[in-house]
């Protein structure tokens, strides 16, 4: 017979989540806990909109909220949406700004992460990898029942969950989302 001693060490402790959506005006952050259904807990949604900032203010302002957040939560799994840069330079210049420091301070911080490009993320939550921000919205209230505080933080809700995803601690998810999830690689630096 199994002391209690023996059954503690095979419960396997929550997994912790964390998605970061940059944006140099709003980016999303959602912190996930495992809870062994198909609709983990909530831990965080927040949205660190910037306002007025500019230049290395701005930058500074984000990377410092989100640094400060995970060495609060300290998540088991961080994953961090890839770049998508677009054809303006005005919008472009900082987004690479951002991600370009956030990754050196996690790298500096000794966190790895999972980057996952905007539309493996879309394709996860939706099941299509073009889908509109809206759609994305509306696929994380369907799938998990959470309501977004603003597509932001939706898409760092469906960043969190493939966190638990590619653990294999996220019940209920389709062939096809764990096939997104099964490419996706650790990064350290």
């Amino acid at each position: 017979m199994a002391s209690e001693q023996d059954k503690e060490k095979t419960v396997q402790k929550a997994l912790v989540s964390m998605g970061i959506d940059p944006s140099a005006t709003a980016t999303g952050l959602v912190v996930l806990r495992e809870n062994g259904t198909t609709t983990p807990d909530l831990l965080l949604e927040d949205e660190i909109k910037t306002g007025s900032m500019r230049g290395v203010e701005r930058t500074r302002h984000i990377v410092e909220r989100i640094m400060t957040t995970l060495h609060e939560v300290k998540p088991d799994r961080i994953v961090v949406e890839g770049y998508s840069l677009g054809k303006n330079p005005n919008a472009t210049i900082p987004l690479v700004e951002l991600g370009g420091l956030l990754r050196f301070m996690l790298v500096l911080d000794g966190f790895k992460w999972y980057d996952p490009r905007a539309s493996e993320l879309k394709k996860f939550v939706t099941g299509k990898g073009g889908s509109p921000k809206e759609q994305v919205m509306m696929y994380v209230l369907k799938r998990w029942g959470h309501t977004a505080s603003s597509n932001n933080t939706a898409d760092a809700y469906g960043l969190a969950a493939m966190g638990l995803a590619v653990s294999n601690r996220l019940p209920g998810i389709t062939k096809e989302m764990r096939m997104v999830v099964g490419k996706l690689s650790i990064n350290c630096n």
